[in-house]
């Protein structure tokens, strides 16, 4: 019997498991996990109600080819409601719906699971061996590398010491920041994503009466999601355009759908299922241009927020309780008790100064394999079991998630799965995409061994 070993127990890596278990009943399934919680990663870890889904509850499904199983689980469970498939449900609700699954599939004598963390791989003729923070090792025939995300790298800074104060909280995933808080004074968030809503949000339910500012280079903050306005498909028209050309042709559809009173939010909605082969097509040019240029404007249309959030957010700027601020961080130094942030504006390069009692840092996932400090993927990198992405996002794989190796040589006993193929795919992170490459990657193992 083949065992086939997961490196991260998050949601990427546990469907993959199941999808695994479903398909066959021929292999052992060992799942290795550091984290006390299985399958919920650092989005559906989150215990706060005030924290939804930023995608409606009818396109969360864990299976491709069941899309209702979430609304039947949703429905089964006491949660039914009016238009239930458009609602956006607290994440720890859906931290349930994992949970529940991953509990039925424990009950399977061919899915191990194994605490610890992966610290190195090394090949054994035809088969693998994993070494673990414990001193333990594992034989595998396959790997599938679903690692998921790392925090966030920390903010360049002319006094580096502050990266290790108790007042800076690299981690926005975890509610260290939210101990011993003086509800008083102000606090700086660090990014504008999705990530810093939360942290807003979380600070705010905890009582903080002070400001929080907000600081990215741009300023730029989420949009909301639009009642479900559909919008003609024109995909047709992007393929084999540039990226100008692309941009030039969702502008005027953009336009278009304005004179009809439509949302612009059903304009990028239909591009959504055709993103992955629009990046998939742009040149390495076209795909830094784009991130140097447009990702931004994307992020803010792309990952919106359901329309009570962005309400409650819109507020708080209202009444001054909130600011976002465009500009980059100089230097942040403890004074007094306190901390001093110097911040470069973005519109007229003049300073700006903040006195906050703690930094949060919501920039997102650090995605440059080059620079992270991983233990297992610092290895794999210096012996060539993995490449970094060459636009610093991920590692290289093929579109199907076989990892490439030294002189990218494709691997056929070794995948990688979610934020790993953001360079390759783009879009790659979400419950949409997860699912089907947790197949993908299934059927690619089960083929090759059967």
């Amino acid at each position: 019997m083949k065992t086939i070993a997961i490196i991260g127990g998050g949601w990427s890596g546990m469907l993959t498991a199941i999808q695994l278990l479903e398909k066959s009943k021929n292999i052992h399934v060992k799942v290795i996990h550091s984290e006390q919680s299985i399958g919920l990663g650092s989005a559906y870890s989150t215990t706060d109600e005030a924290h939804l889904l930023n995608v409606p509850a009818g396109k969360m499904s864990a299976f491709q080819k069941n899309p209702s199983h979430f609304i039947d689980w949703l429905k089964n469970n006491g949660y039914s409601s009016e238009n239930i498939e458009a609602q956006f449900f607290p994440r720890y609700i859906y931290g349930k719906y994992i949970t529940e699954l991953v509990d039925y599939h424990k009950k399977n004598k061919l899915l191990e699971f194994i605490h610890a963390k992966a610290i190195d791989i090394t090949k054994q003729e035809s088969a693998y061996r994993v070494l673990l923070s414990n001193s333990n090792s594992i034989r595998a025939d396959k790997i599938v590398l679903a690692l998921g995300n790392f925090l966030p790298a920390n903010p360049k800074s002319k006094s580096t010491s502050f990266h290790l104060s108790s007042s800076y909280f690299q981690n926005p995933w975890h509610t260290g920041y939210l101990k011993n808080l003086d509800l008083n004074k102000d606090v700086l968030i660090i990014g504008t994503g999705l990530t810093m809503i939360d942290s807003v949000l979380s600070l705010k339910k905890n009582g903080l009466k002070g400001k929080i500012f907000v600081v990215s280079p741009r300023g730029y903050t989420s949009a909301a999601h639009s009642k479900q306005i559909t919008y003609p498909n024109f995909y047709h028209e992007l393929k084999g355009k540039s990226l100008l050309e692309i941009f030039q042709i969702v502008r005027r559809h953009l336009k278009f759908a304005e004179t009809k009173n439509s949302s612009w939010q059903g304009v990028i909605d239909s591009l959504r299922p055709h993103s992955q082969q629009i990046w998939i097509a742009l040149s390495k040019k076209e795909k830094q241009q784009f991130i140097s240029h447009i990702r931004h404007i994307w992020g803010i249309a792309r990952h919106r927020l359901p329309l009570t959030t962005y309400n409650e957010i819109t507020i708080l700027k209202k009444k001054e309780q909130l600011e976002i601020i465009g500009g980059r961080i100089i230097d942040m130094q403890e004074k007094n008790g306190n901390v001093s942030i110097a911040i470069n504006l973005r519109k007229n390069s003049a300073i700006r100064e903040l006195v906050v009692s703690r930094v949060i840092n919501c920039t997102g996932p650090q995605n440059n394999y080059a620079e992270l400090t991983d233990e297992l993927v610092q290895r794999l990198l210096s012996k060539k079991m993995i490449l970094a992405d060459d636009l610093k996002m991920g590692i290289k794989t093929t579109l199907n998630g076989n990892v490439l190796e030294k002189d990218e040589h494709i691997s056929s006993d070794i995948f990688a799965i979610g934020s790993l193929l953001r360079g390759v795919l783009w879009e790659t992170t979400a419950v949409p995409e997860i699912r089907v490459q947790a197949e993908n990657i299934a059927m690619q193992i089960i083929d090759s061994i059967e």
